[in-house]
């Protein structure tokens, strides 16, 4: 970069992107070499043929050819290895060898139109097969080069380059009006250029009005982003490499720093004293958050047959097989009662929706209506009743065809057409449009009546609602919860990987009452919108700006193919190039780092986030352990920054945030796989067991413990020494991280009455616990989630309210939930002698 000036006109190429197209022929041209010099020396032919002096003397012509190609390639990839990203002026004889190259290209364009010729007149009468193959192979490797130059020229191809190399002359001559004539011709160039590839890319679907405003208001974002900037799509892969290396490094920097009380970082996110976790021992939380991730399923089933078969590829496939009328003899097993609109003539999403439930012995889930049709604007959903919960559940489809991406891109933000608003409520102007569509379907097609009086005698009447949705469901989900929240006051939604940009501030707070949203790891959509483009925009300059390394050892230390200790920093490195000139700047202005995108108001992600966050293991010989997943309460505001990681996409995917969902509740539920937690979390107990004091800490505990213990339990039955005792865990936890990157939050702390003996911290449903304290035993909800040692032993434990850690309220910290504790003399005593314990759970 910048962009390649040749015959007057800028390219979609920088003169350092020619390494590996030089390499590839270079290496193409050494092989034909070999082989035809050792046909042409090495094998006898039959020199008494006319044919065959003339097709062999026709080869030894082309080795000339080739020889010279191999010199301007070696050249053309010495060349473009020289210099920085920004620094051009090592590689300003480029384009000179690139002419020679394309002279010598035409000479190869000529050599292979005679060489068709000569085929034509000797091929069927020459008996020499060596001369013929030796002609042919010629032929063919010369239409191969000359048709991947072809296609190499296509693609770099700039339809407004010869205006920008206008443009970038008159300002030198500080020609206003011409400068303003030809920046708004410019524009309208890239604007109608994206818009074509738009249209190329959706050249299968059909137009409509709708996909035409689409194609239009996605052409001028993407014009206006690239407004001015002067860059190559390889320079944005080097940038995403950069942005990565410096996160890495700012992070790095932040906890080597005394003055923070940052403790660590989780998936990108800083973790502190005060940071608020799902206290999932807290069986109210618990409850919640098993709810989130049931209806997860809901969310995942939305897309049908393509994730149901990318889920299961063999099975799945036999299942669906099983069912669908077009292979099955009795014809298709779906409810005759279910309304179906637009799906396949095999009636697959239906059937996958359908198999998605009852693979999952979820046989009290009923489809009502299932729409499939998907346009701009209009996303495929369902709708169904599930009797287990006693909810009429909407679930929306997340993005997954070129019309959804049209959907997702329209990013605009738009009134939200709700009454009685409490402020601007705006939101993603395509996610409105989307909603406003689901709910007049909803009202013409009376498919909530339907489904709220789908069995009386059950009272489906009574019946909650709730509404789902992944990544453009979730978005759609969220503000369909605004449009349909004045007829039903109760309803929640539950938003997974919502995009970003998606609701303003006053919308955002609002929507808390009833939305909780997912986002995990480091996932990439929730930290898009149009003003967070304008952040990632900038920072992407200002290290491309800062780089001084080539770009190929830039995109290759990004791939782990050389170490990283090759990739720049650009803290510490000294700079080892001369700095860039201002001629070859990234952008026209260059104290103007700034687009219109930062005219729209902010928007963000919608209701209470719970952030599922993960540490990083180090990688050792053996490879690398899995990692500890644990859960927290996100804040709006903080996806304010792209956290680029090779992660950042696959942690969108829908299938992963249900891993990682159950990932959380694994330490819960030891002996339970993965896809038995989807389904059996309701029978999870919060229960930990946690190894005796004498296995973790050789030291004893202070004699006095066990006096202290007894003499606090006087007055109540005797305990062998085998039972363990049930203790209310402190509500905050001191963290302590030996590895930043490598961490996870430990368990809240316990105490135990013994040295020799385990204990087992126990917290089970309010309406299983005795209302006096220390006379009865904690009863487990399931036996299986506790280890074989503690199963039907009773525990000792304090009143209900004792028990029970209290709920965080959204604005309470840790500390304040850590008070009964403090003031409970025997919790402090057994505290002050556990602070070294180690807390582990039995899987």
């Amino acid at each position: 970069m910048p962009g390649m000036v040749m015959f007057r006109r800028r390219w979609s190429v920088g003169s350092d992107d020619l390494v590996l197209p030089a390499l590839f022929l270079f290496l193409l041209h050494c092989i034909w070499l070999v082989v035809l010099s050792v046909v042409l020396f090495g094998l006898r032919y039959g020199s008494d043929l006319s044919c065959s002096v003339t097709l062999v003397d026709h080869g030894r012509g082309y080795l000339g050819i080739l020889v010279s190609c191999l010199i301007c390639e070696s050249a053309i990839m010495w060349l473009s290895m020289r210099g920085s990203i920004l620094y051009t002026q090592p590689r300003e004889a480029v384009q000179y060898v690139i002419y020679i190259r394309l002279a010598i290209l035409l000479v190869e364009l000529v050599y292979a139109v005679v060489g068709i010729a000569w085929l034509v007149q000797y091929y069927q009468p020459c008996s020499d097969v060596t001369a013929k193959n030796l002609a042919l192979g010629i032929v063919a490797c010369n239409w191969l080069v000359i048709l991947s130059v072809c296609i190499t020229l296509m693609c770099t191809f700039d339809p407004t380059g010869r205006t920008f190399v206008k443009l970038k002359a008159t300002r030198r001559r500080q020609r206003n009006l011409t400068t303003y004539t030809l920046r708004h011709r410019l524009e309208e160039g890239q604007a109608s250029s994206w818009s074509r590839r738009l249209k190329f890319f959706m050249c299968c679907t059909r137009a409509q009005d709708t996909q035409s405003d689409a194609y239009s208001e996605v052409a001028g974002l993407f014009a206006e982003f690239f407004r001015d900037l002067d860059i190559v799509p390889s320079d944005i892969i080097a940038g995403l490499v950069l942005l990565r290396q410096t996160q890495r490094s700012k992070r790095s920097n932040v906890l080597g720093q005394a003055n923070n009380d940052i403790i660590a970082f989780l998936s990108g996110i800083p973790v502190t004293r005060s940071t608020r976790y799902l206290d999932l021992k807290n069986s109210v939380e618990m409850h919640m958050y098993k709810e989130v991730c049931y209806y997860m399923l809901f969310a995942l089933a939305a897309y049908g047959w393509p994730m149901y078969l990318m889920r299961k590829p063999g099975c799945g496939l036999c299942r669906l097989a099983s069912s669908c009328p077009c292979t099955s003899v009795s014809g298709s097993r779906l409810s005759q009662s279910v309304t179906v609109e637009e799906d396949n003539c095999c009636g697959c999403n239906v059937l996958a929706i359908r198999r998605h439930f009852l693979d999952r012995d979820l046989k009290q889930v009923h489809i009502v209506y299932t729409s499939c049709h998907d346009a701009v604007y209009e996303t495929p959903f369902f709708v169904a009743v599930d009797h287990a919960k006693k909810k009429v559940v909407i679930s929306i489809r997340g993005t997954l065809s070129p019309k959804d991406a049209l959907t997702d891109l329209t990013g605009d933000s738009e009134r939200l057409p709700v009454e009685g608003q409490h402020g601007t409520w705006l939101g993603h102007k395509g996610m409105v449009y989307s909603a406003e569509y689901i709910k007049k379907k909803l009202e013409q097609e009376m498919i909530l009546s339907q489904a709220f009086g789908r069995d009386l005698s059950k009272g489906t009447m009574h019946y909650g609602l709730v509404i789902v949705g992944h990544s453009l469901g979730a978005g759609t989900a969220a503000i369909l919860s605004f449009l349909l929240r004045p007829q039903y006051p109760t309803l929640h939604c539950y938003s997974y990987s919502p995009p970003g940009g998606l609701l303003s501030e006053d919308a955002m707070e609002y929507s808390k009452e009833f939305v909780t949203s997912v986002v995990l790891g480091k996932d990439l959509v929730p930290r898009l919108g149009l003003s967070q483009l304008e952040g990632f925009r900038r920072h992407l300059l200002e290290v491309l700006q800062k780089s001084n390394k080539p770009k190929w050892r830039i995109i290759v230390g990004g791939t782990k193919c050389i170490p990283k200790s090759e990739l720049p920093v650009e803290d510490d490195d000294p700079p080892s190039q001369p700095a860039a000139p201002p001629s070859s700047r990234l952008w026209l202005h260059p104290s103007d780092l700034s687009i219109a995108l930062s005219a729209s108001t902010p928007l963000y992600p919608p209701g209470r986030i719970i952030h599922v966050v993960h540490n990083h293991p180090p990688e050792t010989c053996c490879g690398q352990e899995e990692p500890t997943y644990s859960a927290l309460w996100g804040d709006n505001k903080g996806f304010n920054e792209v956290i680029i990681s090779p992660a950042m996409l696959n942690e969108h995917m829908p299938h992963m945030v249900m891993k990682g969902l159950n990932k959380v509740l694994e330490p819960f539920c030891p002996n339970l796989e993965l896809e038995e937690l989807e389904v059996s979390q309701s029978s999870c107990n919060t229960s930990l067991f946690i190894t005796s004091q004498s296995e973790l800490n050789p030291r004893p505990l202070p004699s006095d413990t066990s006096s202290i213990a007894h003499k606090h339990l006087s007055g109540t039955e005797s305990h062998t020494e085998n039972e363990a005792v049930s203790v209310r865990p402190t509500g905050h936890t001191s963290l302590s991280f030996p590895n930043a990157e490598s961490v996870s939050p430990p368990p809240p702390l316990s105490g135990c009455t013994s040295s020799s003996q385990p204990c087992l911290v126990s917290v089970a449903s309010l309406s299983n616990i005795s209302s006096h304290p220390h006379t009865a035993a904690l009863p487990a909800e399931n036996d299986l989630c506790l280890p074989a040692k503690t199963k039907s032993v009773p525990c000792i434990h304090y009143s209900n309210e004792d028990v029970m850690p209290t709920p965080l309220s959204e604005g309470q910290s840790l500390e304040s939930n850590s008070t009964h504790a403090e003031n409970d003399p025997l919790i402090t005593e057994l505290l002050t002698n556990s602070r070294d314990l180690q807390f582990t759970s039995v899987k």
